[in-house]
């Protein structure tokens, strides 16, 4: 027995611990792998917001170039006079208006974005004269800054827009030079294709790595600009990059993103350490080790002392069944059972001690179902005895009047309404059998009522052949005469409307009588929602119960009615065609 135990234990430890493992091992790492994808989608949904802002807000910067080119490189007037100017060593007065006017200009740009540091004009001339927003006009001899001569003349000529970083020392006395991003846009001849002159625009470059620091949000980002010849032309502060080639060693432990500027063929780089994709993820590592563990632990106690508790019980009901067999006394019954085992104790001791009385009530049994086996053959009716009887009836009037009349009519209409009321009443058919049989009903309504009532049918030919629930038509019309017509003075109208929308058949009637009350409506419509029970509407019950049997609930009955003016009936429920 207790090998018995000891196997059990094992097996409910296996049955108990193994499923939850694969639960939380499972659910961890989906967890890990969806949490991994949305991170990493996120870290670069971010990256390219960052890189776009950065992209906006420094390209807002050169864009000043534009304004500049506006005035020097398109303006004709413009032009000419700053040409003859920089071609010219003698100066009238009126081209010293001409150069304030054009010095003003330049320093109106420059000096109201405290982010430029000057701007050049220049066209080729023999004397090497540019103008500058600083001084106005200066020649290459004996200007601070010439390396930007340098560049625009070594830049082949189909390049006409160009960006690059350098280091300006304005006085001598500086120790640390003024780092510029340049940005170089040529100026074409007026009469040729050809440029002959070049507008410079030199930007602080602590403006521009201000706006890229202040941009980054994730720790350890890295944030570069690179020219389109993979120069470095900023970077972070935390950047340790000399060129674009820098950037291949990070690519294995990092989320590279980029974004490329076609217009002044700019890159935007923006590099997050994959440490921080895996910290969400590492963390849920750790969650699901734990859970791992604890449930593992938990799961093995508890079913310590489950399988413990459960071979006490076990070994009570051996001795129990043991004595049983043995004929020995048994133990007095438990007043109470608290868990499964108490209950089977229960129910051994209570078999074994009302076994007998069990016999007798099983034979009581045996009997009461044969007596209503009997009782309900005895009251089976045999439609045919109906149909016969009506015949004889039938035969009967005839020979009374030698002809057909109003009474051997009404006959046979009985007998078609009995015929088809008695077959399956599961069944469905075309709605031209079932308004074959309505007509059927009307008739005989007709010949007691006469005129107290018109009916108006309103339908489509190509409905005919969808199939319809029996009896249909019957009830709702007997429910419009009998508890709204027949009370009311005068001759009423009943309108039947049938048609179908998308794949719903919809049949509403209609009638003008006297209406039901706002209480009696409301007691119909309760009703129609409850078990189905006898009622004065029994009519309407019925079509409710078998609607429910045929369609489930994929059908509806709406009533309207209002006291002294008619009460109308919507039924909607699926358009068949074809035999169910």
């Amino acid at each position: 027995m207790e090998k018995i135990n000891q196997k059990f234990f094992a097996k409910n430890v296996l049955i108990s611990t193994i499923p939850v493992i694969i639960v939380i091992a499972i659910l961890g790492s989906f967890s890990i792998v969806i949490t991994e994808r949305y991170v990493k989608d996120e870290i670069n949904k971010n990256n390219i917001m960052i890189l776009k802002q950065n992209s906006e807000n420094i390209e807002l910067m050169l864009d000043e170039m534009d304004q500049v080119y506006l005035t020097f490189g398109i303006n004709t007037d413009v032009t000419l006079h700053l040409k003859r100017i920089l071609n010219t060593s003698a100066y009238s007065f009126e081209d010293t208006l001409q150069l304030n006017i054009i010095k003003s200009l330049l320093n109106a740009t420059s000096y109201s974005k405290p982010y430029i540091q000057s701007i050049y004009i220049y066209f080729n001339n023999p004397n090497g004269n540019f103008i500058t927003t600083s001084e106005g006009m200066v020649s290459l001899n004996n200007y601070f800054d010439k390396s930007w001569f340098d560049a625009f003349k070594n830049m082949p000529r189909n390049v006409s827009l160009w960006t690059e970083v350098r280091n300006l020392k304005l006085y001598a006395c500086e120790q640390k030079p003024v780092e510029v991003l340049t940005v170089y846009k040529r100026i074409g001849s007026l009469y040729t294709n050809k440029s002959d002159g070049v507008l410079v625009l030199n930007i602080y470059l602590d403006y521009i790595k201000d706006f890229i620091n202040s941009a980054i949000t994730i720790p350890g980002q890295k944030i570069l600009l690179i020219d389109r010849n993979d120069n470095l032309i900023c970077q972070s502060d935390d950047g340790n990059f000399v060129s674009g080639e820098d950037i291949r060693q990070y690519e294995g432990n990092n989320i590279i993103s980029e974004l490329k500027s076609e217009e002044y063929d700019i890159r935007y780089i923006s590099i997050v350490p994959k440490a921080y994709l895996y910290r969400i993820p590492l963390k849920l590592l750790d969650i699901t080790l734990f859970l791992l563990v604890f449930s593992s632990v938990t799961i093995i106690l508890l079913t310590y002392h489950t399988t413990k508790k459960n071979y006490a019980n076990i070994r009570n009901i051996i001795s129990i069944i043991d004595s049983a067999n043995n004929n020995s006394t048994f133990p007095n019954l438990p007043t109470e059972y608290k868990d499964e085992y108490s209950y089977i104790t229960y129910n051994i001791l209570k078999n074994f001690m009302e076994q007998n009385y069990l016999k007798v009530q099983l034979s009581e049994k045996k009997y009461k179902m044969q007596a209503m086996e009997l009782l309900a053959l005895q009251s089976q009716i045999n439609p045919h005895f109906l149909f016969n009887t009506l015949e004889t009836i039938y035969l009967k009037v005839l020979a009374f009047t030698g002809k057909p009349n109003e009474a051997t009519k009404m006959i046979e209409d009985l007998s078609q309404i009995l015929k088809y009321s008695l077959s399956n009443p599961s069944e469905t058919i075309t709605l031209k059998e079932e308004l074959e049989n309505t007509m059927c009903y009307i008739d005989i309504l007709k010949m007691r009522y006469k005129d107290k009532f018109n009916i108006i049918w309103q339908y489509d030919n190509s409905l005919l052949c969808c199939r319809v629930m029996k009896l249909m038509f019957q009830p709702l019309i007997e429910n419009a005469v009998y508890h709204g017509i027949k009370e009311k003075d005068g001759t009423s109208t009943i309108k039947i409307r049938i048609d179908k929308y998308n794949t719903e058949m919809r049949i509403a009637v209609i009638d003008n009588g006297i209406g039901i009350s706002k209480e009696k409506l409301k007691q119909i419509k309760e009703s129609l929602k409850k078990e189905f029970d006898y009622s004065e509407h029994i009519g309407l019950l019925n079509i409710n119960e078998r609607l429910k049997l045929i369609y489930g609930n994929n059908y509806s009955i709406t009533i309207r009615s209002k006291f002294g003016m008619g009460t109308a009936i919507y039924i909607k429920f699926p358009l068949w065609i074809k035999d169910k």
